[in-house]
């Protein structure tokens, strides 16, 4: 075809104008890619918002702290059931709103990685967990320095590490793996109060008693399939002007669940006219062998552990498993259950005198 003919002109005409709507709907197409990409790379809002109460303490607020850590369990389980009706298709992302938070405690935070990490079993569900930190600047640097960031998504500036504590560790036997290292956490504990106490090991060894038997628990207990979490303990130990605190918590099934119940307390229990911590209250003072193995040297964890207590080795001794809580001055029932056993105790250091008598 040759130019300028007619024909030629019609042609060409036609092929511009073909050419034109093409490229106005290339840009039409790429225009909506850069809106729907731009979209996508805002922060995307979570799905759920859990706000921390200002007390977070299984030990000094029981009752606010169990309601709050059971709604996110509870949020959790009906993300696990989604999933096995196969009706889990995108990532929820849950938020842990500690901003207003006052005063936050290891053992809570211990039982909301117990939470978590259980979301990260061998069927891993679909949640994406988010934080943010408490106004409060003491609060703020306990949580870094208390080693809950350890097993979170955070920069390496957030996680301070300190002398002054054991900060949180977790494991199934006497031993934990750190750094490719494995080590006992019995001894590092007594090592550690030995230096904070300035007292020969000999002094301390009750400690040793009481971690044997608190671990040995979850040894025994480890084989149980049911249970709402993977069994294993979780401990800190904090270093104060005054005294240096104890926290240990397992995830088992908790005191009044395991220990061997007669057939008398079956029926009591079976009408709700029996109270929890009353089984606690017997296993403490030995009056029954509550372990529920079986086995003849167990049921004498609990009286040895409370010994340390009566004898003033240990004070402000605290148990909470279920729903049980048993001090010296609290003896009561809570009105939701804890899923696992939190022990908390203290050593109070030496006073020091000064100057002349």
């Amino acid at each position: 075809m040759r130019k300028n003919t007619p024909e030629y002109r019609i042609w060409k005409k036609y092929h511009d104008e073909k050419n034109l709507k093409k490229r106005t709907a290339r840009k039409k197409s790429n225009k909506r890619k850069v809106t729907k990409k731009a979209t996508n790379s805002k922060k995307r809002q979570p799905d759920k918002v859990f706000v921390v109460p200002e007390i977070f303490s299984i030990v000094s607020n029981p009752d606010t702290t169990i309601s709050f850590l059971n709604k996110v369990i509870r949020s959790v389980e009906g993300v696990r059931n989604l999933q096995k009706q196969h009706r889990n298709n995108y990532i929820r992302t849950f938020l842990i709103d500690m901003c207003d938070t006052k005063y936050i405690s290891s053992d809570a935070l211990m039982y909301l990685l117990t939470i978590i990490q259980n979301t990260r079993g061998q069927k891993i569900l679909p949640i994406d967990w988010i934080g943010n930190f408490p106004k409060e600047t003491n609060v703020r640097e306990f949580l870094k320095r208390s080693g809950y960031l350890n097993y979170m998504k955070t920069s390496v500036e957030n996680i301070v590490q300190v002398d002054d504590n054991i900060q949180i560790k977790s494991g199934i036997g006497y031993n934990y793996i750190e750094n490719n290292q494995n080590k006992d956490i019995r001894q590092e504990i007594i090592d550690f109060s030995c230096q904070k106490l300035n007292k020969d090991k000999r002094n301390i060894n009750y400690l040793m008693t009481m971690l044997t038997e608190m671990i040995t628990n979850i040894i025994d207990h480890a084989y149980q399939k049911q249970g709402l979490f993977k069994h294993q303990w979780y401990i800190f130990v904090d270093n104060n002007i005054d005294k240096i605190t104890y926290t240990f918590m397992d995830n088992g099934l908790g005191i009044p669940t395991t220990i061997r119940k007669s057939i008398v307390e079956k029926i009591i229990e079976t009408i709700n006219a029996e109270t929890e911590y009353k089984y606690i209250e017997t296993a403490l003072s030995g009056v029954h062998k509550r372990s529920e193995t079986g086995k003849r040297e167990r049921g004498n964890g609990l009286p040895s552990i409370y010994e340390q207590y009566l004898d003033k080795k240990i004070k402000n001794f605290v148990i909470i498993s279920n729903k049980a809580y048993y001090s010296e001055n609290k003896k009561y029932d809570l009105p939701e259950g804890l899923n696992g056993t939190v022990f908390y105790w203290e050593i109070k250091k030496e006073e020091k005198w000064y100057g002349y008598d």
